[in-house]
């Protein structure tokens, strides 16, 4: 008679090479832990383009996007059929306390930016209560900041926050009126947005800002709306170049070159070092028990049995290391923070599919590892198995 699987077994070889055991798990976690990390890189780069918005254009200066526009093709955009509503953003640079204190600060115009980001939008991008949008309106020189930076800086509402300009000269002071949280992976929690009518006043009535933003009607093509705006200014001296919100995004991703090619070259070479880890000692876990496994064939367990239990050990053991990586990745980053992260990429954090990934990856070189030695036990012959030097 065939007897079962003895999973008894598994718990008892554990105990039996814990030493061995731990040091493997280890190793699995620190790689996991690794492609966690480099995985994570990957996605906030992608992130932007990813959640983009596929009904919203994005219009800056054929020339470059250093170079401003004229605030009043504001009208112009706006009036285009299948347009809905057009927000600008100006970017501000400027100084805070010491030039290391790096955030980003953007002059806005908050009641068109509530319509497209803000609760008057359809996606809620921007979350932030009503009370606090309608005082960020009414307050010339009061800023709203992303919850990041607040945690950063300990900023809340009420306080005061004191730039001196470089790119636009003065100096400015500005009331916080709002936190706001993120409602889509691609908003920044740490960023800080003030109005632009204030920054226009202090320069001397420029009227030009970085960008324009335009809503669209789901309805309409967006090819077609694109070749419409930028047909309005052809002829001018101040030319535009619109292109979706996606491939705008895509843009500044260019700007790192092969950079997620190579980070994932490097997980690949992480993922294989766990694997020939994991591999080494599931044969040498296979080694030392030919004389156990000869004693289980002669007692009537099949090869199959014999199989599974050397394959599950792997899986065990590289499992247990890659959860405990992937929690510790997600416990630090999410939790914990980086700064030095933080300083690039201010939403930085481990997602769910991040982690589901990273632990299906540690099943699946644990199985891969434990298949050879398994195939080896469940083939010999129980005389090979018994024999002393065999």
């Amino acid at each position: 008679m065939k007897q079962p699987v003895p999973w008894r077994l598994l718990f008892a070889h554990l105990r039996r090479s814990w030493f061995r055991t731990t040091l493997t798990a280890a190793g699995v976690a620190l790689a996991i832990f690794l492609l966690v990390l480099l995985q994570t890189v990957i996605t906030e780069l992608q992130s932007g383009v990813k959640y983009a918005g596929r009904s919203r254009l994005i219009t800056t200066s054929a020339v470059s996007l250093f170079v401003n526009l004229p605030e009043k093709l504001h009208q112009g955009i706006e009036g285009v059929p299948g347009v809905v509503a057009v927000t600008h953003w100006t970017w501000f640079g400027g100084v805070y306390i010491d030039d290391k204190n790096m955030f980003a600060r953007f002059a806005v115009d908050p009641p068109t930016m509530r319509r497209v980001y803000g609760d008057l939008s359809a996606k809620k991008e921007i979350v932030l209560s009503t009370p606090e949008w309608e005082a960020f309106e009414s307050d010339r020189r009061g800023c709203i900041v992303g919850a990041a930076l607040a945690r950063q800086f300990g900023f809340k509402v009420g306080d005061r926050i004191p730039l001196k300009g470089n790119i636009w000269p003065g100096d400015y002071e500005f009331t916080v009126c709002g936190v706001y949280s993120r409602g889509s992976p691609q908003i920044d929690e740490s960023t800080m947005f003030f109005h632009w009518k204030y920054l226009d006043e202090t320069v001397g009535r420029r009227s030009v800002v970085s960008i324009f933003v335009a809503e669209l009607d789901p309805e309409f093509d967006a090819g077609r709306i694109t070749n419409e705006i930028d047909a309005l200014f052809e002829s001018s001296e101040n030319r535009t170049r619109t292109q979706t919100e996606a491939a705008f995004n895509q843009s500044f991703v260019s700007m790192w070159g092969n950079v997620p090619a190579l980070l994932g070259m490097i997980g690949g070479a992480v993922l294989f070092a766990a694997f020939m880890i994991a591999l080494n000692t599931m044969l040498l876990n296979a080694r030392d028990r030919r004389s156990e496994t000869g004693v289980l064939k002669a007692l009537g367990y099949p090869d199959r049995a014999i199989f599974l239990l050397n394959v599950s050990e792997g899986i065990v053991v590289c499992t247990i290391g890659g959860a405990a990586g992937a929690f510790a990745g997600w416990f630090i980053f999410n939790h914990i923070g980086v700064d030095a992260l933080g300083r690039f990429f201010p939403s930085f954090i481990i997602t769910d599919e991040t982690f589901a990934f990273a632990v299906g990856t540690s099943v699946i070189v644990g199985l891969v590892a434990g298949i050879v030695p398994a195939v080896i036990l469940a083939r010999i012959r129980v005389i090979d198995a018994l024999s002393r030097f065999g």
